[in-house]
């Protein structure tokens, strides 16, 4: 019995990881689409959680395996040149970029300054550093070889800046020789807006404030062109109200949003995180094609979020008109493809 328990557990293991590979060269083929990988949707301790043993966190369904919040966003265009963007690094960042063969990064994008969301920053010495043994596309480089330019762009609200400088106070101070540290360029969000949008590569990148509890955080817009219409997708986590003036901005500049992926942590209620249904009714504002509900804990399985979204689709007749028109309200999975 128990060793049938642990090759169960093992094979499932391998398909997932077999999976992640797939999806990641398959990549390849394309050359004018952004693509969007959701590298983790758990909440803040995970899934499973440590010391737990409900259904949900001894499943051996895949899809109830969830890192900490992070997405990897993929660009290609006509000529070849590749933009890649990271949101969010977590604890688990470095297993998510060796799971997804994030090579190389052009900027970082943060929501907000909780441990969940930013505890694997240092692990960005890899793609941009200071004094120190670092690695781009497979390279090594010399100890002395310190990354060219102000570092790698990171953005993010002035309170998200402000918790990293003390968090990671070490980055910043010209005291470290050896060791290696991340060379950091950080750059306030607030600059950027839907009239004045950031582009990286040629994705356009637009901030969404939005409010965790009390605290400020900011969701982003990302959109490429498609002739005289952008396509969008929408990522939206950690949030427990979305200010009316940035369901202005996503509706305005969306163009056609094709997926959004907004905060949904429980059935119930929750003081700084939208329930499934309020991810839902933000949805039906919003009106995306696909909509994924993320940052889910343990309290339902991953099938059990399925059947919950689908009865409740039909409750809010925007969304049941949009599932009728080919669109859906799912729970996302640690390794969802999202393509624009």
């Amino acid at each position: 019995m128990y060793r049938s328990v642990i090759f169960t557990v093992r094979f499932f293991d391998t398909a997932r990881k077999l999976r992640i590979a797939i999806a990641s060269r398959t990549y390849r083929r394309y050359t004018d689409r952004m693509r969007m990988i959701l590298t983790g949707t758990g909440t803040s301790h995970g899934v499973p959680a440590i010391s737990c043993h409900c259904s949900v966190c001894t499943s051996l369904d895949p899809k109830d395996k969830r890192f900490r919040c992070s997405a990897y966003i993929s660009h290609r265009n006509a000529d070849g040149r590749e933009t890649h963007i990271v949101i969010d690094t977590g604890p688990e960042f470095r297993m998510q970029a060796l799971a997804h063969h994030i090579d190389s990064l052009d900027a970082v994008l943060l929501t907000h300054a909780h441990a969940d969301h930013i505890a694997g920053l240092d692990d960005l010495r890899i793609y941009s550093h200071t004094k120190s043994e670092g690695a781009l596309r497979g390279t090594h480089r010399a100890e002395t070889d310190e990354s060219p330019g102000a570092g790698l762009p990171v953005y993010a609200d002035e309170n998200t800046i402000s918790g990293i400088q003390k968090r990671f106070d070490y980055i910043f101070k010209p005291t470290q020789i050896g060791g290696g540290k991340p060379k950091l360029h950080l750059i306030n969000a607030s600059r950027f807006s839907g009239k004045k949008p950031l582009y990286i590569g040629e994705v356009r990148v637009i901030p969404i404030p939005m409010f965790h509890g009390e605290l400020e955080t900011t969701g982003w817009l990302l959109s490429v062109r498609d002739g005289a219409l952008f396509r969008s997708i929408a990522y939206l986590t950690d949030c427990s109200r979305i200010p009316e003036s940035s369901i202005e901005t996503l509706v305005v500049y969306g163009g056609h949003i094709e997926h959004a992926v907004i905060d949904g942590l429980r059935e119930k209620p929750h003081a700084t995180h939208f329930s499934y249904f309020q991810a839902m009714e933000s949805a039906a504002l919003i009106r995306p094609h696909r909509t994924w509900l993320t940052h889910m804990s343990h309290n339902m399985s991953h099938a059990d979020i399925t059947r919950y979204c689908i009865r409740r689709t039909e409750d809010l007749p925007v969304l049941s008109e949009i599932a009728k028109a080919g669109g859906s309200v799912f729970p996302a999975y640690d390794g969802l493809v999202l393509d624009v």
